[in-house]
């Protein structure tokens, strides 16, 4: 097993296609706020994500980390969630070190990866906003399809999941909150400077007149929902154990 120190080991679950800043985001607020971060993959060669940029990995799936306080799964595109979904040796560490974890959940469409190992059964929860509706088919788990919140964090399981993407840093602050306090929170914001005044706003659908939503949904319907919302059945039809 990887040796670290005893700092609370926050381990980012890292697979080919997986967005960058789903887990930089959240890695950043993490290790300002005392915890040790560590991107884990299945194997130690650098893993390509969603925008092309290669990342190396700390650890691997048969030497994680010892002790890991927390599993952070991000999103990313659809062949890579998908893939993921059906990844028997992924879909066993993510079981695995989530039960022996004390928290463990997502960010963006890594909802879909983490619901397929189980751990939202019993849980509301949310992803992207565009795949919100595919999430719903899974029988055990509470998503409302109208409605676009930053993150969802269920205190008794100690599960949490977020909306798309920029929600990695949200998540992070409000975990940090919960697990450190709120002055915590508080340091690491500042530290990252984390005060958004976008030169737009139109970042949920909520936010976005109909048309825009309508046609950034049709461009993802071929590359991403549908892709998505397939293994999504198969995965239902299927709901195999690891």
């Amino acid at each position: 097993m990887t040796q670290l120190n005893d700092k609370p080991v926050v381990a980012f679950l890292l697979y080919p296609d997986c967005t960058l800043l789903d887990f930089a985001g959240a890695t950043q607020v993490f290790a300002w706020a005392g915890f040790k971060t560590v991107w884990v993959a299945q194997t130690m060669s650098p893993v390509v994500t969603s925008e092309g940029v290669s990342v190396m990995p700390a650890a691997t799936f048969d030497s994680p980390p010892d002790n890991i306080y927390m599993l952070f799964v991000p999103g990313g595109g659809a062949e890579g969630v998908s893939q993921a979904m059906l990844d028997d040796t992924l879909q066993c560490f993510v079981t695995d070190t989530a039960a022996s974890a004390t928290w463990a959940g997502s960010i963006c469409s890594g909802a879909f990866i983490i619901a397929t190992a189980g751990l939202l059964d019993g849980c509301k929860a949310t992803t992207y906003w565009s795949v919100l509706e595919s999430l719903a088919l899974f029988p055990r788990l509470q998503v409302e399809t109208d409605v676009y919140p930053r993150y969802l964090v269920d205190t008794d399981k100690c599960r949490f999941s977020g909306g798309g993407v920029s929600s990695s840093i949200d998540i992070a602050l409000e975990l940090v909150a919960q697990i450190n306090g709120i002055e915590a929170a508080q340091a690491a914001d500042l530290f990252i400077q984390y005060a958004p005044q976008p030169p737009v706003h139109s970042g949920d659908p909520s936010q976005a007149s109909a048309e825009l939503v309508a046609s950034v949904k049709a461009v993802q319907q071929e590359s991403f929902i549908q892709p998505i919302t397939k293994t999504t059945m198969q995965v239902i039809a299927s709901d195999s154990d690891c």
